[in-house]
């Protein structure tokens, strides 16, 4: 009771207004500590504004939900919140047997969180354990295969052979499991090998993925055989070619085999076709080939494929404004010229 009474007399209008008749007069006696409240007090409305300011600019931003980076790599991450206008941030690196060297296993904030654009993501990195990579082994021979499988600690499982067009003899045709699983150290990876071309009266599907329907027909049709063929609409591909074909290469076919062709099907027509020319240099060994193009409606790769020294590969491809082609072999980047 005695502190209510207190309290009201405290706030008390004679009270407050006695309180600012004898703050008026110190201020009046010392005019620098005047001074020094006024600029105390433009300081605070100053810092009021600020805050405001920022809280403004802070909830312009639109919100995001926050990726699941576990288990990616950096470049794989990066990759991942590129169109989110998120950044990434290295917190620390731990040993965890789960996750292969290089991958994230922790992140903050969490997956699924809704956090504002420009927000940086911390993750962490595992420093390795028990499980690794599986290397690509494809296009290399055989022993080539073996120490890139004993340098991870993986072994060499089932070999088996078969004929092919497009693989050297002794050369790694497929793996399983594929390039980039991830595996327990000592698993086996199982290899095909080439055994080199088929003998006479022996058939192998060709490998006709980005090139014209025509030519794929054209070796259909000597064979007095059938293929169905699909059209898909792909403005930025050149109508009549290839984008998947069943078989896939080199595999067994014969007169009773189905043959299927997805094919590119434009609805306008193409305002710059060009043919894209690269010369495998002669004495050179059997090299994978990619050509990427970059025109005003982004970067796409148009061709991959190995080939042999000599082999000349034409591409034609159709480009909207200022381009460029950029040519890699065995993904190095060996020749960068403007298309016109």
């Amino acid at each position: 009771m005695f502190f209510s009474e207190r309290m009201k007399k405290f706030f008390s209008k004679e009270e407050l207004s006695g309180r600012l008749d004898r703050l008026i007069a110190v201020m009046r006696r010392h005019p620098a500590i005047a001074a020094l409240l006024i600029a105390a007090f433009i300081l605070l409305v100053a810092f009021g504004a600020f805050l405001a300011v920022v809280e403004g600019v802070i909830h312009a931003r639109r919100e995001i939900i926050v990726p699941d980076l576990q288990g990616k790599t950096l470049e794989q991450a990066l990759d991942a919140i590129a169109s989110a206008d998120l950044s990434l941030a290295k917190a620390a690196v731990e040993f965890d047997e789960s996750f292969p060297p290089g991958t994230i296993i922790k992140q903050v904030p969490v997956p699924g969180l809704k956090v504002r654009e420009g927000k940086v993501l911390r993750v962490t990195l595992s420093s390795g354990g028990q499980v690794v990579f599986a290397p690509d082994l494809t296009n290399r021979p055989l022993p080539d295969a073996q120490n890139a499988l004993r340098s991870v600690g993986l072994i060499v499982g089932a070999v088996t052979e078969a004929y092919s067009q497009l693989h050297e003899s002794g050369w790694v045709m497929e793996q399983t499991p594929l390039s980039g699983a991830v595996l327990n150290r000592g698993q086996m990876v199982d290899l095909r090998i080439s055994k080199g071309p088929p003998p006479e009266g022996m058939d192998l599907m060709p490998e006709f993925v980005n090139q014209p329907l025509s030519r794929a027909m054209e070796w259909i049709h000597g064979k007095a055989w059938k293929a169905e063929v699909r059209e898909v609409v792909k403005p930025e591909i050149l109508p009549g070619m290839v984008i998947s074909q069943t078989p896939k290469p080199d595999d067994l076919v014969n007169g009773m085999t189905p043959i299927a062709f997805e094919v590119s099907q434009s609805t306008t027509a193409p305002t710059n076709t060009q043919t894209v020319r690269y010369e495998v240099p002669a004495g050179s060994d059997r090299v994978l080939v990619r050509m990427v193009i970059r025109d005003e409606r982004g970067e796409r790769e148009v061709f991959s494929g190995y080939q042999n020294a000599g082999a000349l590969v034409e591409v034609p491809v159709v480009i909207r404004g200022a381009s460029r082609v950029r040519i890699f072999v065995n993904g190095v980047l060996i020749e960068e010229r403007l298309l016109e």
